[in-house]
């Protein structure tokens, strides 16, 4: 419980500053805050990976946090100056804190043994010793 507390609230602080910075300036990082679009979505990413760790999810909040990290990564240039290392520190942190393990599937056991009747197989003119088994007899 201890670790989807610590991803939410790192989803949180990056849902605060993407949000509070977003509405700065309508499509330019120049004027100070992150453009509008990319911080929309960004939000939205941050909302989705808190969701699915809150739900226990934590391949997919992986998978999210890695997707907003690399998204991020590639618009460092349109983010201004005081918010690139904050951002990219905590997409970063955020997509390291999550640990996935996915589910193990067990090979499937083997079937036993037919039972069988105790003894090898032999064929059928192979006998040898007492018995009555055709041969010549007293």
């Amino acid at each position: 419980m201890a670790k989807v507390l610590r991803i939410l609230s790192v989803a949180a602080l990056l849902v605060a500053v993407v949000a509070g910075c977003g509405d700065a300036a309508p499509q330019r990082s120049t004027a100070g805050g992150v453009p509008r679009s990319l911080a929309r979505a960004w939000e939205a990413q941050a909302s989705a990976i808190a969701d699915a760790a809150r739900a226990g999810q934590d391949c997919e909040a992986k998978r999210l946090a890695r997707s907003l990290r690399a998204e991020v990564r590639a618009k460092r240039q349109e983010l201004p100056l005081r918010l690139r290392a904050p951002l990219i520190t905590g997409v970063k942190a955020l997509a390291g804190r999550i640990t996935c393990v996915p589910p193990t599937t067990s090979p499937k056991p083997k079937p036993p043994p037919k039972p069988g009747h105790g003894h090898k197989k032999h064929g059928h003119g192979d006998h040898h010793g007492d018995g009555d088994h055709g041969g010549e007899g007293p």
